[in-house]
């Protein structure tokens, strides 16, 4: 009976260290995705304006060719861009509608490698602004 005893132990502990190299090779050997392929800017509008957002893609040459914007997002409206996958940064204007306080707010982003929430609010008399907050 304890020869049986000894075997299972053997073969179960066989069994978890040939588990470990299969799960471990498969994380060593696992692609890398790239960084900013799932991150995001994301807008949330508490503003009394209609609001437009258009992207410009910071990175290699040609990725201008993937710039674009959102438009006419009305109070209530929340919205995502996705960073191209080998986008650096962006640089994000945000215009309000009507509004009086100047031209288009500029929001400049350093990393693709996180998301970025903001929170855009005004209304006619008030002025607009656009706050950074948590995702």
């Amino acid at each position: 009976m304890k020869a049986i005893t000894g075997r299972m132990k053997r073969a179960g502990g066989y069994g978890a260290a040939a588990l470990a190299l299969a799960l471990g090779g498969g994380i060593l050997t696992a692609p890398s995705a790239a960084a900013s392929a799932d991150n995001f800017i994301q807008f949330k509008s508490d503003a009394l304006y209609f609001v437009d957002t258009c992207y410009e893609w910071q990175g290699p040459a040609g990725i201008e060719k993937k710039n674009y914007c959102h438009n006419a997002k009305a109070k209530g409206a929340s919205w995502q861009a996705y960073f191209p996958a080998e986008a650096t940064g962006a640089t994000v204007k945000v215009t309000f509608a009507g509004s009086t306080d100047g031209p288009p707010k500029t929001v400049t982003i350093d990393d693709a490698n996180k998301n970025h929430c903001y929170e855009l609010k005004g209304a006619w008399l008030s002025g607009s602004e656009v706050l950074r907050v948590n995702c």
